[in-house]
């Protein structure tokens, strides 16, 4: 019987980027203020929260150590979202920072499996940089190597944007492969 051992782990990096849009009204043109007061007596922060996501193909360049039939297991050891500063013509625009969210989620899904990887809250959130917590050790190995998977980031705003704001979402795996003696 063989024995199976680890190989050296293998970084794989995926970068996404991502637009959370600006604020829009929830409420039409035409509707009047009591509408809009009786919906944030319910939940003030209705109008602050965003959702963005990125379906992928697991073909994708980043991903192509994945196809070893060796691979045991994909982890993932950092997250983190860096600001894109907008470009307006030919002129670089510095619209909103990240100091503009408050919280967030990012997850992974497959095959209609959705599962929690990295959060922040307000401590993490810097103004170019959120540096994530990871938020589980899971095996990730059959959600990124799938035909599509989609990228998720969520949570609410502090403030609303009046633009959009860009940011590229980072996610840093580290891959174990089995080796036979």
């Amino acid at each position: 019987m063989a024995q199976l051992a680890p190989g050296p782990p293998v970084p794989v990096v995926l970068g996404v980027a991502l637009t959370i849009a600006r604020f829009e009204r929830l409420r039409p043109p035409g509707a009047r203020r009591r509408t809009r007061s009786v919906r944030l007596r319910i939940d003030p922060s209705l109008e602050l929260i965003y959702l963005i996501e990125a379906t992928l193909p697991g073909n994708l360049e980043c991903l192509t150590s994945l196809t070893q039939p060796n691979l045991s297991s994909l982890t993932l050891q950092a997250a983190r979202v860096e600001l894109l500063p907008g470009v307006v013509g030919r002129r670089l625009h510095h619209g909103p920072t990240l100091t503009a969210l408050a919280s967030g989620n990012c997850f992974l899904t497959s095959h209609n499996h959705k599962a929690l990887i990295a959060s922040f809250s307000e401590a993490e959130v810097q103004p170019n940089v959120i540096h994530m917590q990871v938020q589980s050790r899971l095996n990730l190995l059959d959600y990124l190597r799938t035909d599509w998977f989609t990228v998720e980031l969520s949570g609410t705003h502090r403030r609303r944007l009046n633009q959009p704001l860009a940011a590229r979402l980072q996610l840093e795996f580290e891959t174990r492969a089995s080796t036979a003696y």
